[in-house]
């Protein structure tokens, strides 16, 4: 019993620290309002694309990878080999905290990993790192707790992706209005997708960029291979070009149709703005053509054609186009959106030094309380009785 009881007791204070770690000593910031966009410029993502250089990509696939305790089965060489017999341009293995460099020779590696260890799948996909990063909080997170990773995560030389946010609720609305440091959003997975999500970081003003992805586990069976991907318009496959295309909005999501062939997906053509109008032509007629603008609100629909017009006010704040065909293929574009003369600058960050010093005070106190508990609850301990002591006369 005493070995039970010294177990428990242990498992306690792991479980009491994690809790305090993450909800007392976490830095608190001070999240900024969402300011939608605005100014008298539309950025167009795709002003200075080359029709001929779209790069079918995946980012995200998981092999086996620490002996099998996570979930991926076969090898990274299964992985890239599995893609390029689809002709994709660059393909990544993502294992969880863990960079594959099985092809790190070749000229289209781009170095890849998920990261997030949580309960509740609040998951970023890190592109372009040469290290891995660990901090993260178990139980499910608080806004800070997410901002706290998020900065973390970001620099100048990578990619921070939210993977499948609208995924057991990962990352809700209000999250995506406040948070920063993270460029790109997995909204096309086939577990789950997360427009919704994307569209409440468009209509707070966050530049944020799609990515689709099969986040495959089992590319023996080939389940999930090929259904979501990322064209990214590139010179050449190096990892420097897809960052700065994936950074910049030059790219688009698909969802691939079942009986979709992977060398005929429609590609853009183009896309300008004309003033305040925007033209969107693909290489093959859709089925529909959808423009969605602040709060998800659908701004213009066209049926059977390759192209949409529309003229933007700023009002809606931005716009973007969906293209849905008949065969279940689904094309998203970035948004274009109004910017200040001198461009898109992201809202700052910053740390509420006193909030975080009050939390941790807190904090400090819990785990004090703890400790004193901790050592009276000890096997052998008992508390010391006092009483008055019956005095003998002989």
């Amino acid at each position: 019993m005493k070995i039970l009881r010294i177990i428990l007791l242990a498992f306690s204070s792991w479980v009491i620290w994690l809790l305090v770690s993450q909800f007392f000593f976490c830095p608190r910031y001070q999240l900024n309002a969402p300011i939608p966009f605005e100014g008298p410029i539309v950025y167009n993502p795709y002003d200075s694309v080359v029709a001929a250089q779209w790069v079918k990509c995946n980012f995200h696939a998981h092999s086996r990878a620490w002996e099998g305790v996570t979930n991926g089965h076969g090898t990274a060489s299964d992985i890239h080999n599995a893609y390029k017999a689809l002709h994709y341009g660059v393909h990544c293995v993502s294992n969880y905290h863990h960079i594959d460099t099985t092809h790190s020779t070749r000229g289209n590696y781009l170095s890849a990993y998920e990261h997030g260890y949580n309960i509740r799948k609040t998951h970023q996909l890190v592109l372009g790192s040469n290290e891995v990063q660990w901090l993260d909080y178990l139980f499910p997170q608080t806004t800070h707790n997410k901002q706290h990773v998020l900065s973390h995560l970001a620099g100048p030389d990578n990619v921070v992706i939210l993977n499948h946010p609208a995924l057991k609720n990962g990352y809700t609305g209000e999250d995506l209005a406040q948070l920063t440091h993270y460029d790109c959003m997995e909204v096309l997975n086939p577990s789950v997708t997360s427009t919704a999500q994307w569209d409440a970081a468009l209509s707070a003003g966050k530049r944020v960029f799609i990515v689709g992805d099969d986040d495959i586990h089992d590319v023996i069976s080939k389940n999930r291979l090929g259904i979501r991907c990322t064209f990214v318009n590139v010179r050449n496959n190096s990892a420097g070009e897809v960052i700065h295309a994936l950074k910049t909005g030059q790219s688009y999501g698909v969802i691939v149709g079942e009986s979709q062939h992977h060398d005929s997906i429609p590609q853009l053509k183009s896309l300008t703005v004309r003033h305040d109008t925007i033209i969107a032509i693909m290489t093959r007629k859709a089925r529909e053509v959808t423009i969605t603008g602040q709060n998800g609100k659908v701004l213009a629909m066209a049926w059977d054609t390759d192209r949409i017009s529309h003229r933007i006010v700023p009002e809606e704040r931005y716009a973007r186009a969906t293209f849905k065909y008949g065969n279940g293929t689904e094309i998203l574009l970035n948004p274009v959106f109004f910017t200040p003369k001198n461009g898109y600058r992201p809202m700052p960050v910053y740390e509420n030094f006193n909030e975080t010093m009050f939390f941790r005070s807190v904090g400090s106190c819990i785990l004090g309380g703890w400790l004193l508990l901790f050592v009276r609850l000890l096997p052998g301990q008992r508390p010391q009785r006092y009483g008055r002591r019956r005095l003998s006369w002989r």
